[in-house]
């Protein structure tokens, strides 16, 4: 999975994740807690194991990395 789809897939369930508890916050709904687990689980998953440097293959860490800070490859997102 390229980088500029990982990011999408994070930025897209953060987003899904914080309207849920936006939304949880004002009604009573036990499926928008199960809902937001989910989402909250996705996006770790893929933070964990595809944010990573083309190049070397380690952890990119912050999602606004501009270069790696292993092999200094140049980040393009």
């Amino acid at each position: 999975m390229n980088l500029k789809t990982v990011k999408f897939i994070l930025t897209t369930t953060f987003l899904v994740i914080v309207a849920a508890l936006i939304i949880g916050s004002f009604t009573n709904n036990q499926l928008l807690i199960y809902i937001m687990l989910a989402f909250f689980v996705i996006f770790a998953l893929v933070y964990l194991l595809g944010w990573r440097c083309p190049e070397c293959k380690k952890h990119l860490g912050k999602l606004v990395a501009r270069r790696c800070k292993h092999c200094g490859h140049r980040i393009d997102v």
